[in-house]
């Protein structure tokens, strides 16, 4: 038999590579390999616990060659596009996508290879409660007092969006009341120009308050006086403090009324700034005091100081 299988070697590996080329030749008339696109919905694995995960692209486009049948096999579930955010740090950075086929496949290309994410803290922090009156009490009463069941409540979201938030706002309206009454306040968190910040949460979205109303006590407009803190960066001068409104109505009891002249708003912080802007800041009200609004804007104007010159300092 070893006899037998050793003679015409050559003629019978010459066959067995016409017979091989044959059945290549075969195959890839019966079932070529083709070219096809597919786009599968990326995945994210290992996403950290405590942040919000944003990303640009949600579906990856692969180009793909394989045998017809191959493709006729599978469906779009079988290929894999995913991002590992294993070791991820906060802020916003580009990573690569990362690419699983099925057996019998070449990529060729994916569209897009890499894609941006920005990761975020989900953060709290505590922010004051303004309550703001509208409207009018009925002819011949004024509020006395507003009192509110929290003067504080607790923001939760991204760093990004809670760094924006610097208090929670409520409407109160009067509506012509005449006598004492309570209502539920819903709040809304909101930036330094009263606009509201999206994409947070307050843990209590309301606050009690009692309107307590009164005959009789004294009305006043008094004029708002800005008051800067003492940390303006030393290259910079404070040219000018402007608030709008400029005077605001208080009322209260007639002695009490007769002794104030202008109402300060709380100090305002110039650390930060760099050019000239505007704030949105609380009025400073005393005890037994109703003002018509709790806060103004400042427009805060600003310049560079000139460098001083060599020389300037000559002796006299």
């Amino acid at each position: 038999m070893i006899n037998f299988l050793r003679q015409n070697l050559f003629l019978k590996g010459l066959s067995l590579l016409l017979a091989l080329g044959l059945w290549l030749y075969v195959m890839n008339e019966q079932n070529p390999s083709i070219t096809s696109s597919v786009s599968v919905q990326l995945s994210i694995i290992n996403a950290p616990d405590g942040y919000q995960i944003h990303h640009d692209s949600d579906t990856i486009k692969l180009v793909l060659k394989a045998p017809r049948s191959a493709f006729a096999a599978v469906d779009n579930s079988d290929f894999k596009a995913y991002v590992d955010l294993a070791n991820v740090q906060e802020g916003e950075q580009t990573l690569p996508v990362h690419i699983q086929l099925p057996a019998g496949f070449e990529l060729i290309s994916s569209t897009p290879e890499n894609v941006k994410f920005v990761i975020d803290e989900i953060i709290q922090k505590q922010i004051p409660i303004d309550l703001i009156l509208s409207g009018k009490p009925a002819d011949d009463m004024v509020v006395a007092d507003t009192k509110q069941s929290a003067d504080t409540i607790v923001v939760k979201g991204p760093r990004t969006q809670v760094d924006q938030v610097r208090k929670a706002i409520g409407y109160i309206g009067l509506d012509n009341n005449k006598d004492d009454f309570t209502v539920i306040v819903p709040l809304r968190a909101v930036d330094d120009n009263n606009k509201e910040v999206s994409d947070v949460t307050l843990l209590s979205s309301t606050v009690n308050a009692s309107i307590t109303l009164a005959h009789g006590l004294t009305h006043k407009v008094v004029a708002v006086r800005p008051i800067a803190d003492s940390d303006l960066p030393t290259e910079f001068t404070l040219d000018s403090l402007k608030t709008t409104p400029d005077k605001v109505e208080i009322t209260g009891n007639p002695q009490v009324i007769s002794t104030i002249n202008s109402l300060d708003t709380a100090k305002i912080s110039l650390a930060k700034m760099t050019s000239s802007g505007e704030q949105t800041v609380n009025l400073a009200v005393p005890d037994g005091i109703t003002v018509s609004t709790n806060t103004v804007k400042v427009s805060i104007k600003i310049s560079e100081k000139e460098p001083v010159k060599q020389g300037d300092d000559s002796k006299n």
